[in-house]
């Protein structure tokens, strides 16, 4: 691999946002924008690091939020100091998370 990661910033983590809510349905657009939150970072436990993800929205479920190193949406509840417990690495697409947890429309 040529080049490092580095972690995404606002602008482009509210333009893959924006990008992706284009590919979901009208439904899930509107249950989107109805849980949004002012996009913030948290930190989520990773092999016994702790490390930085983007918060998107606060679910019935739990925090929606986008994982840059795996470059994909999970959803979890926060652990009690506050940070994300490590997710399951499953790279989804915004469409296919809510679609997941029932925004189907």
């Amino acid at each position: 691999m040529t080049g490092s990661w580095r972690p995404l910033t606002r602008a482009e983590m509210e333009a893959l946002v924006t990008q992706q809510l284009g590919d979901c349905t009208p439904d899930q657009r509107a249950a989107f924008a109805a849980q949004r939150v002012p996009f913030h970072t948290v930190p989520l436990h990773r092999l016994g690091d702790v490390e930085p993800v983007w918060v998107v929205a606060h679910l019935a479920e739990g925090w929606l939020y986008y994982e840059d190193v795996e470059e994909g949406f999970e959803v979890a509840v926060p652990c009690a100091d506050g940070a994300l417990p490590e997710g399951g690495c499953n790279q989804l697409e915004l469409t296919h998370v809510l679609h997941r947890l029932g925004y189907v429309g």
